[in-house]
């Protein structure tokens, strides 16, 4: 064998590996990754945790302490009574909202991603909600238009969509947001709590307006850090991102929110938002 044969043989190995990594990567479709959340909750919910099927070294925290799912606020849910869940291929994430019923009859709220690769969980993040004023009438059943297809027309590219979002988390930090990336009727709800054109929201001192007129500023909050767009789904309009927000007095709130996004410009927004103390981060960078 000459070299000049020795090394296209070389090459072409090297092109065949690198190929394979790819295809493993992305070998979790959209229905695999609807699945490994499916499987998730079903063994979360018959507390057989041992059959997640986590990888080497998975992170997984909640609320973002270091948590099993065995020990999580997670287990302790009875029924789930509704839930939004979102995939994103290209990341390898999928992310659910859920209304669930505790053991104890408590009405919860909660967050939780998935990451997934070569068909392992590799990160699991929850955002557990079981504060009173968990409100279900707007939760229960989960607002069906999250999940509607949105027109070719009205469609953002994938870029366009991480764009609407980074200058959304940019407008918590300098309360400066951009009007045209807003629809005039989008509502922002906290927890199934509307806090946008409701005057008497119980959560925010905004008044009656709406998403863009709520974030100007002067605001008791911000810088948003840690700042992560985790799933990006253009067919759909769904942009699904996370922050740690800063109060005053070391105080820190951790956000997970889905964006509804119609002709470049949110229209709804679905915010599980834990106010704490001493956060310093939320463990995760993807």
């Amino acid at each position: 064998m000459t070299r000049k044969v020795a090394l296209r043989i070389s090459r072409l190995a090297v092109v065949a590996i690198a190929g394979s990594n790819v295809a493993s990567a992305a070998s979790c479709d959209r229905a695999c990754l609807l699945e490994q959340m499916k499987q998730f909750n079903a063994n979360m919910l018959a507390h057989t945790t041992e059959k997640i099927p986590l990888g080497p070294n998975a992170q997984i925290r909640e609320n973002t302490k270091t948590a099993a799912p065995a020990d999580s606020k997670w287990s302790t849910v009875k029924h789930i009574l509704s839930e939004g869940v979102y995939a994103d291929a290209t990341k390898g994430s999928v992310i659910e909202h859920v209304a669930a019923e505790t053991a104890s009859g408590r009405t919860v709220y909660i967050g939780t991603r998935l990451k997934v690769v070569d068909r392992k969980i590799t990160e699991v993040e929850i955002n557990f909600d079981d504060r009173p004023d968990v409100n279900v009438k707007n939760l229960v059943p989960y607002d069906p238009f999250f999940n509607t297809i949105v027109p070719p027309e009205e469609r953002s590219t994938r870029q366009q969509l991480e764009r609407i979002i980074a200058s959304y988390f940019q407008g918590l930090t300098d309360h400066k947001p951009i009007e045209a990336d807003y629809d005039p009727r989008c509502d922002r709800y906290h927890s199934g709590n509307r806090v946008t054109h409701n005057s008497r929201n119980g959560i925010e001192d905004s008044g009656d307006v709406g998403c863009y007129e709520s974030n100007l500023g002067p605001k008791p909050w911000g810088p948003a850090t840690e700042t992560r767009i985790a799933l990006v789904d253009p067919e759909r309009g769904i942009v699904i991102g996370y922050s740690l927000l800063q109060f005053p007095n070391d105080r820190e709130m951790q956000i997970n929110e889905v964006f509804k996004i119609l002709d470049g410009r949110v229209r709804l927004i679905d915010n599980i938002g834990l106010m704490g103390e001493g956060i310093k981060t939320s463990g995760f960078t993807d």
